[in-house]
């Protein structure tokens, strides 16, 4: 079956685009982020991003799109029958690499969800598929009571941390001791 070489390249200028639009904001450069900037740093035109994306909205969802998929692949790694302290673990190293490494990509959508329906749409349902990985992971928590379940939740929150991470200074190392710490109780 013979592939349709324009369509490979189309897809191919899509992948690009995205990779250029997380490329800017994992360098902390998100609010600068404009179709002229996103063409400079892709080497392309502000036309070839418009082809491929109508509008803002549609780049948004699909850059929504790339990073649940990255989430997902993410926490298919973790073995959930480990014991219950090597999940804990586990699920504390992946949430804090993936916090860290789209920390400034999380926190602009944090700053513009009430500003911006459809960011405050994905940032609600972003926070629903969360939780339920985390449950698939430590199912243990379903058993507590909702206010525990909260509580177990938090301590393991983007927000949370990033309270340990800018507030108080902490190194990854120091806010994964601080998960596993209160997950570990909290489930006990």
């Amino acid at each position: 079956m013979k592939k349709d070489g324009r369509k490979l390249r189309s897809k191919s200028t899509s992948y690009h685009i995205l990779n250029t639009v997380i490329k800017i904001a994992r360098k902390g450069n998100i609010d600068d982020m404009s179709f002229n900037s996103i063409a400079r740093e892709a080497n392309i035109g502000t036309r070839t991003i418009f082809r491929h994306f109508k509008d803002q909205k549609t780049l948004q969802e699909n850059l929504d799109t790339k990073l649940g998929e990255e989430f997902t692949n993410a926490f298919s790694e973790l073995n959930k029958e480990d014991s219950l302290e090597r999940r804990i673990e586990n699920l504390s190293s992946i949430l804090i690499k993936l916090y860290s490494k789209n920390q400034n990509i999380i926190r602009w959508f944090l700053r513009n969800i009430w500003r911006d329906k459809n960011l405050r749409t994905n940032m609600f349902s972003w926070n629903k598929i969360l939780r339920n990985f985390v449950f698939s992971i430590l199912p243990e928590i379903l058993k507590k009571s909702k206010p525990e379940r909260e509580i177990i939740f938090e301590c393991m929150s983007f927000i949370f941390f990033l309270r340990l991470k800018i507030v108080q200074g902490l190194n990854e190392e120091q806010i994964k001791e601080i998960f596993v710490l209160n997950t570990k109780k909290y489930l006990n």
